[in-house]
């Protein structure tokens, strides 16, 4: 039984006759192989397929869960600059940085009426492009003629008037003074509250934002106010408190006492510099609301 083999003839009509001795094992092989691999083929297409999709997906999440670890970096460094804040500040700060956040989206003031020139002027967060006309009119409490026309001749902060001008002219060396908007886009400052505290201070808070994640960004800011006379003066401040070396936010929290000679109704503007690497990248004027009675 072992010897038995079966016989293939191969002939051709122009050929002589080829014969092929077969053992039944290889023949079984090689029909059972017939039969497998079509559907070891079909097995292999599906299998493909289907770890392909899988490996789409597998992508999908992964460019997914980047995205998440990224806002929980962003998320991370704004709490540990918020902690740093809330460990290294006195109980003044403190509260002025909680009330922030409310401060930041005031509710839309109700519109001025004939008898009333005060009647908008109590916003606490200061918007940049505000007239100074406006601020000095609600300060003074002027009526509301006068108002209108503070309103019509100070459409924007960042033009003063002529003597405004002339003494900006005269100081234009000063350090920290604010001759006129700046911006290279290298930071971004949103969300400026200012207010007047106890003792003739100023409290002051703005969001600092770094566009570009991927380079450190370093320096201090450089605050001063604009008086009614239109003399342009620097604050005192902590330097810890106006340094700032970041990769994507900071909230800048600080006070500072008024200039001398200088009455809190007297102030008109906060001018807002950022300095980095011995040049500014940022300046802009922001109004500042008039001391509560």
């Amino acid at each position: 039984m072992t010897d038995e083999k079966y016989s293939l003839l191969l002939m051709r009509d122009d050929c002589r006759v080829r014969r092929l001795r077969v053992s039944p094992l290889a023949l079984r092989l090689l029909t059972v192989s017939l039969v497998l691999l079509p559907l070891l083929a079909t097995f292999g297409v599906w299998a493909g397929f289907s770890f392909w999709q899988a490996n789409r997906a597998l992508m999908s999440q992964n460019q997914s869960l980047d995205r998440e670890l990224k806002e929980a970096r962003v998320e991370l460094e704004r709490l540990s600059n918020l902690e740093s804040l809330l460990r290294g500040s006195d109980p003044e700060e403190l509260r002025s940085l909680l009330g922030s956040a409310a401060l930041a989206s005031p509710p839309a003031p109700a519109p001025a009426t004939p008898g009333d020139a005060n009647g908008a002027g109590d916003g606490v967060v200061a918007v940049p492009g505000q007239a100074n006309g406006q601020a000095q009119g609600q300060t003074a409490n002027q009526p509301s003629t006068s108002a209108s026309g503070s309103l019509a001749n100070g459409a924007d902060a960042r033009v003063p008037d002529a003597a405004s001008q002339a003494v900006a002219a005269a100081v234009a060396d000063s350090p920290g003074e604010a001759r006129e908007a700046l911006s290279t886009g290298e930071a971004r400052v949103d969300n400026v509250a200012v207010r007047h505290g106890s003792g003739k201070r100023l409290r002051i808070n703005f969001d600092l934002t770094n566009p570009d994640p991927k380079k450190l960004l370093a320096g201090q800011a450089v605050l001063s106010v604009q008086a009614a006379d239109g003399r342009i003066l620097p604050l005192k401040v902590d330097p810890d408190t106006i340094r700032f070396q970041i990769s994507r936010f900071k909230k800048m929290v600080t006070s500072a006492p008024l200039p001398d000679g200088v009455a809190p109704a007297d102030v008109q503007s906060l001018v807002v510099e950022l300095e980095s690497e011995g040049r500014i990248i940022y300046r802009e004027q922001y109004p500042v609301p008039a001391p509560e009675k």
